[in-house]
């Protein structure tokens, strides 16, 4: 996910410039290298090395959807024209729930980083801290009329966002055998001690597996805990993919000090990552697939809705 912050007023010339340059910086998988090994495996990590490369498309790390169907929702946002969701029916066969619930809110952390283009760092320019942090709302309410699902957003989320919270719906939905038809999801970064959030953009699928862990737990009624971070994609396969930058998230992470762990997807731990967490008091914890990460992040296990 990228994001940026201006906390407080930048003046003079240089700053404004420097401001402009991140706001035109790369994708949210800038960072992001997909190595081969000899024996046939792949890894994504943070750095380049023999075998590896550099991704540059957020299709590259997760270019599957749920199939198009007759019937799609809407995902209406105030920052461009609606995204198409796909209609339900991933759980061909089995019998969906669809039992009213109370309305739940849930405030999850996401985690970005930003840097500086190729050309602002050729000229010696460089930001100490690459991480940030944003605290989301995400509302979930019963939608007695079955026909959604209905997903909202505010101006801070991009398109690139608004399709992973798509995605992170449908996943939770299939998660729980909830019928995705009879919710309502709303998204948005609310303003919190009177933090600047006016030029903050939120993109990129590295979020989803928060999204999908919030939405479970509303379903559920499970609460979250509080000092739990997040990064990592989610897919319709309830399955937790890699995402860029995870040495800067973990920076994001410290930031806040009642945050002491983060979940980041298996396979990306480094010795550079586990030792950063070390030196800011933050835990590295591997998962998986969504049901491993929603019991890291609640303490109960993730089953069928009731």
């Amino acid at each position: 996910m990228e994001g940026w912050h201006m906390r407080g007023q930048v003046s003079g010339v240089v700053a404004c410039t420097l401001w402009a340059a991140l706001f035109v910086a790369g994708s949210s998988q800038a960072g992001l290298w997909k190595c081969a090994q000899p024996d046939g495996t792949v890894l994504f990590q943070d750095g380049g090395g023999p075998g590896c490369r550099e991704i540059e498309a957020p299709s590259e790390l997760q270019s599957t959807r749920f199939p198009t169907q007759r019937g799609p929702a809407e995902l209406k946002s105030s920052a461009g024209p609606a995204v198409r969701t796909p209609s339900p029916g991933m759980t061909a066969g089995s019998a969906l729930s669809s039992r009213p619930f109370a309305s739940a809110s849930r405030s999850i952390p996401a985690l970005s980083y930003h840097d500086l283009s190729p050309g602002m760092r050729a000229k010696g320019w460089n930001i100490p801290n690459k991480g940030d942090i944003q605290i989301l709302q995400v509302d979930v309410s019963y939608r007695s009329a079955g026909n959604g699902p209905s997903l909202a957003t505010d101006h801070h989320f991009m398109e690139g966002a608004r399709q992973a919270l798509a995605v992170a719906v449908m996943a939770a939905a299939k998660a729980t055998q909830y019928d995705p038809r009879f919710l309502t999801v709303q998204l948005t970064m609310p303003m919190v001690g009177g933090s600047f959030h006016s030029g903050t953009r939120v993109d990129g699928p590295s979020a989803g597996a928060a999204w999908a862990v919030a939405v479970t737990s509303a379903l559920l009624g499970d609460l979250l805990r509080s000092d739990v971070c997040f990064s990592g994609t989610i897919d319709e396969n309830l399955v937790i993919g890699p995402v860029g930058g995870l040495e800067h998230k973990i920076e994001g992470c410290h930031l806040l000090p009642q945050f002491h762990e983060l979940l980041l997807p298996a396979g990306q731990q480094t010795f550079a990552i586990a030792d950063k967490g070390m030196a800011r008091s933050i835990k590295v914890t591997e998962v998986s697939t969504l049901a491993e990460a929603y019991e890291v992040a609640t303490g109960q296990p993730l089953r069928p809705a009731q």
